[in-house]
């Protein structure tokens, strides 16, 4: 739960801020330890802005906020972002709020962003990206973003080893055709078989019947046509984007998105994922989080990533 006495005492010290002497010099900026930074960016509902939002962070437990922390949201070009410093190191509950209506309580219409899906993250973390919601006079929905990529000492590790590798920049890939895909398949067993895992729906014939009718799932051979972006930034972190096309199955148009950093060993490139979502005809839904490993080969101008399952794709910049 968001403090109303936090959010007041957030505005009032903001306005305080606002007001002095215009002609007295500011002070100088202390030096900051990255390990007391929480940062990241945050993108506003279609049709909203974030101007005027604010980041806070409450530290653990969320029930009594033994330590805050709040500033501004920094808007450029349509996005916010921000780098907010806590008072202790500790796991904080993170949010964004923009108090739409001005009544300095977080309720119906005003826009809200939750990191982590509302799991507290460490200090020094920089979190994956957010999109903020207006919130309904309902429960808040759970909203994809903000999970934590890495602290300052993963992160410079990551650009080195992006520099090193010569990867930065936007990459894009495209190809056509069978593909090895996880998902479910009904299937007729013997009664004696249909124990463990998957779900028994009882006699296909009957009672007594000698099969059952069970959902399993395995990978399975899929007509897909794949489009991938992938950029990766020079601070070692990643932003990789997949449509894929299929001409079977529930979801016949899939986009996945996925954020985190990269970690490179000899021949042996690592997406070390902090973020996961997929889209398919509805809102995003988060994916399981899991590092992803391939073999990287540099030819040309691009590079080749292979791996298991018969994973072989060809990036090119652009």
């Amino acid at each position: 739960m968001i403090r109303r006495a936090l959010a007041a005492s957030t505005l009032a010290l903001l306005a305080a801020c606002s007001e002095g002497d215009p002609s007295a010099k500011a002070p100088a900026k202390p030096k900051v330890d990255p390990a007391m930074v929480i940062s990241g960016v945050v993108d506003g509902p279609e049709g909203q802005s974030l101007d005027g939002a604010i980041v806070m962070a409450c530290l653990t437990p969320r029930e009594t906020c033994a330590q805050e922390a709040s500033g501004p949201v920094t808007v450029s070009n349509g996005v916010g972002g921000y780098a907010l410093t806590v008072p202790v190191a500790g796991q904080y509950h993170l949010t964004v709020w923009k108090d739409v209506n001005g009544n300095q309580t977080p309720d119906a219409g005003d826009l809200l962003a939750f990191a982590n899906n509302m799991e507290a993250v460490s200090a020094g973390q920089r979190l994956s990206p957010m999109t903020a919601f207006v919130r309904p006079e309902g429960e808040a929905p759970a909203n994809p973003g903000g999970n934590p990529m890495g602290t300052q000492a993963d992160l410079t590790a990551a650009a080195q080893m992006v520099q090193a590798a010569g990867i930065a920049g936007s990459w894009s890939q495209s190809s056509s055709g069978s593909e090895l895909v996880w998902g479910p398949e009904i299937k007729f067993q013997a009664s004696s078989a249909t124990t463990g895992f998957g779900t028994n729906f009882g006699g296909t014939f009957g009672a007594g019947s000698p099969t059952n009718t069970t959902i399993v799932y395995s990978y399975k051979p899929v007509q897909v046509k794949r489009t991938m972006s992938l950029d990766v930034r020079p601070d070692g972190t990643f932003h990789w984007t997949a449509v894929q096309e299929r001409r079977q199955g529930k979801c016949k148009s899939v986009r996945q998105e996925k954020f985190g950093r990269i970690r490179i060993e000899g021949d042996k490139l690592t997406f070390v994922v902090a973020d996961a979502r997929q889209t398919c005809g509805g809102a995003p839904e988060a994916l399981e989080v899991k590092d992803e490993t391939y073999t990287i080969d540099r030819s040309g101008g691009g590079f080749r990533l292979t791996g298991e399952r018969g994973i072989n794709w060809a990036f090119a910049r652009g």
